[in-house]
Formats: C-alpha cells, structure tokens, sequence
C-alpha cells in the first residue's frame, strides 16, 4: 500500500475546483461492527476489501499480516441467525515451511466459478516477488490452495513482473489480468494475463512493461474490463510530468486494446496527472459506465486536488481528488478529464482516497478515504490526521452545476481506520474493511453500513 510507505509531499499551490460537501443527513446511516480482528493467528492489518458471494452471503477477504504463520490470511465472514456473523481462517500463508507459498496479500479476491477464490500475494512465491493464486473449496469445510504463478521479475532478474498490490479481474473464459507494481524489463511494473488450460496449468503472458516515463509506472490498482475487452488502469508514477527521469511524475490513466485475432496488445495513455486540481498519485482502480454515446470512467487521486491543502498533515498540495474521464466522440479525439470533487481534510470531509469507487443505478459514487474526517490523529498520527471516512458523491440535477459529496460514516478508531472501500450487499446496505483499529487491538475490522 502506497499510502504507507511513500508518505510524499505534493507542493504546488493550486486553486479550489468546484465542489460542495455536507454532512450525514438527518436519519443517518447506521455502521454495525461484523467482526474485529484479533491479531495473531486470525490475522491482521486488512489492506483489502471484500467480495461477496450473493448466493450465500458469505463475505470473503484477506489480511496483509497474520494467521498461523504470520504472512497473512484469507478469510471468510458467513452469516448466521440474529445477526451473527462467523469468522473462519480459510487459508494461512506458510512460505516457510511451504517453499514457494505467496505471502503478504493486499488485495480483495475474485470469486470465480464453483466457488473458487482467486487472489494475489505481494511477497513470496518462488523468488519473494510475489504469487497469484487459488483458493478452492473441498469437502468438509476444507480449502486447498494453489500458486498458479510465482513473479520472478526482481531479485532474479526476471521480467515478468514483480510484487503485485493489485487483486485481479477474470473475464468469461476465465482468463485472469493484473498489474504488478515493480519489475518487468524495465523495473517500473507490467500488466499480465494468466491463462488456463485443459490440464489445471496456467499461463502467463506480460501484455505491457511499463517504463516509469510518460507511459506510466508503477500500477498500485487494478483493472477494468469494457465490454470491448479493452483493459483500463491507473499508474502511480509516470506520464507527461515525468520529465524524462523514470519514476517520477504524477501518475496516468491508460487503456490496452487487444490486436485482433491475438497477438500484441496497444498501450497508450489517455490522461497524465499535474499534481494540480486534477489530482496526483491515483492508487485506487477505474469503474467504468455506459452511457447512451460514451464510455465514462470513474477514479480517484491520493494527493493534490486543492490550494487549501492537508494543512495538518502537511501536503498542502491536497487532499486528493475524485474525476471522471468522459470517451471522444470521434475516434483519436482525446478524452474529457473533469475534477467531480477535491477532498480538504477538514473535519468531517475526508482526506486520501486509494480505493475503487462503487457507482449505484442512480449514478452516486461510493467510496471511502484513507485518513480525514472528524478525529484528530486517531489513528494514523500528524502525517494524516482522522481515520478515514465512507462517502457518496452524487451527481447535480442540472447540468454544468455541482457533485455534491455526503459523509455517511467518520470512523473514530473503535469502530475502525482507514477503510477500504465499500461493497453493495442487499438493497441500500454496504459491507467493508478497515485497515486499523476496532476494539480488539486495532488489527482492522469488518464493517455493514445500512442507509436510510
């Protein structure tokens, strides 16, 4: 999670783009506690949300850290009568004394078919640069895990990339695509596909490496799939900033469009960010709406957005952004980039958002942000002040008016810090994670926010 490790200051004075934020409305939404995480041996320091299984309404997720052995843990929350809810450990990571087991996971899982889980590792795997693997149900309540592919793009020189922080999407012939945050034969990440086969192998495949100059670099999130099969993505470094020094720069949106007939995929970038009021250093994924004539994409930046800055955490650059990229109109046109909201930090507004934004039929924008909100260093301490809040950023009933963002929920530290974002259940009810706190020890926990 880059949130924690690159604590980096963004400096330019930008101006306020139009915005507007309230509070939660009068009949509030409720947040209910499912479960909070112990520590030791049932893992964690959740990095991840969840997935849900609609069927049975079990939530499944991993923890970074953790279970048995300490390397984290996949886990499952099934529902029970009264409200209850049962943890169970599906999985502990053990690349000790299991040679070439994944280990650190910090990404949600896929749910494919029968059952099976599909997830990424950040470390372990044959050469510790991380593995993506399976988690299949058996009898008994028993789960058996496979590495389906260990990345050897780091310590052994590989190309294939290395150390994915991104979990996975998996299209209808169960082909499985990803990012990895470093490695690839120039060191600044790729996105590959893995490839199944009639006999239980996989196949890897790098489709991009990226170069950490105005290509992008450095991928944190995940991808998204259109129906055209193109993939879309976000990196943390690179694009038209980057100045001719690999790495630096504040981040892109990019797209990959398959060849016909197979073959070589085509990179091009459709925004680089200006640590502006645009926003810098997007962590979080893409959703992707259609509309009657365009294609419009949905993400959030983790820095910048605004002059009035993070002032207690000192990124006076902001606080981030949430933006929507809208399709041409005409092939080769460029795309139309709009900052929907910048985020001030201030008390109960949020700060930092780096996860995948959930868009409801009536067009509101769900999500959550890492810091911010009411509670001065509650979690996190002066570097980024409050523990995070939930939001819903909702469209303007006019056009060329205002998005309007609410805050559902201000975590406090009891009730968790630092969310991962939100997943819809049941009709106007939301399940998430978060990273710290809870009353347990502050390892994280499992959240249901029900609306009014």
């Amino acid at each position: 999670m880059r949130i924690l490790s690159y604590a980096l200051a963004m400096v330019l004075a930008v101006s306020v783009p139009c915005s507007a934020v309230t509070a939660a409305p009068a009949t509030a939404p409720t947040l209910t506690t499912l479960y909070n995480f112990p520590g030791g041996g049932s893992g964690s320091f959740l990095e991840a949300g969840l997935v849900l299984n609609s069927t049975t309404g079990v939530l499944y997720g991993t923890t970074a850290d953790g279970g048995a052995y300490g390397w984290g843990t996949v886990y499952q929350l099934a529902p029970g009568a009264g409200g209850t809810w049962t943890p169970t450990v599906l999985y502990s990571f053990n690349p000790i004394n299991k040679p070439g087991d994944g280990a650190g996971p910090q990404a949600s899982l896929v749910l494919g078919g029968s059952g099976v889980l599909y997830g990424t590792t950040t470390y372990g795997g044959s050469s510790d640069d991380g593995t993506v693997f399976s988690l299949s149900p058996g009898g008994g309540g028993t789960w058996t895990e496979t590495v389906l592919h260990s990345f050897t793009g780091s310590a052994t020189g590989g190309t294939d990339g290395a150390e994915p922080e991104a979990g996975l999407v998996m299209n209808s012939k169960g082909v499985l695509y990803g990012t990895t945050y470093a490695g690839g034969t120039s060191g600044y990440g790729t996105v590959f596909q893995l490839t199944p086969s009639v006999g239980g192998t996989w196949t890897e495949k790098v489709l991009y490496n990226f170069t950490g100059l105005t290509d992008g670099g450095n991928p944190v999130a995940g991808l998204v799939q259109a129906t055209t099969q193109t993939l879309y993505g976000t990196t943390y470094t690179g694009g038209s900033a980057s100045s001719g020094v690999p790495g630096s720069g504040y981040g892109t949106v990019f797209q990959l469009v398959p060849k016909a007939g197979g073959g070589a995929w085509t990179q091009s970038v459709i925004y680089s960010f200006t640590n502006s009021t645009d926003g810098s250093g997007p962590e979080s994924g893409l959703t992707i709406h259609y509309t009657k004539t365009n294609t419009v994409l949905y993400g959030s930046a983790f820095w910048a957005g605004s002059s009035t800055g993070c002032p207690l955490g000192g990124y006076p650059a902001g606080c981030g952004t949430i933006f929507s990229l809208t399709s041409p109109a005409t092939t080769g046109a460029s795309w139309t980039f709009a900052t929907l909201y910048a985020f001030t930090g201030v008390g109960p507004d949020g700060a930092h958002p780096s996860q995948t934004l959930f868009l409801n039929t009536s067009g509101g924008l769900y999500g959550t942000t890492f810091s911010g909100g009411s509670t001065t260093d509650g979690c996190f301490g002066p570097s980024y002040p409050g523990c995070g809040t939930i939001f819903v950023l909702k469209p303007p009933t006019t056009q060329g008016a205002k998005w309007t963002e609410t805050v559902l929920h201000d975590f406090g530290g009891d009730d968790g810090g630092g969310p991962n974002g939100v997943i819809p259940g049941a009709s106007e009810i939301y399940y998430g994670t978060t990273y710290v706190g809870g009353t347990s020890g502050g390892y994280g926990s499992v959240f249901q926010l029900n609306l009014p």
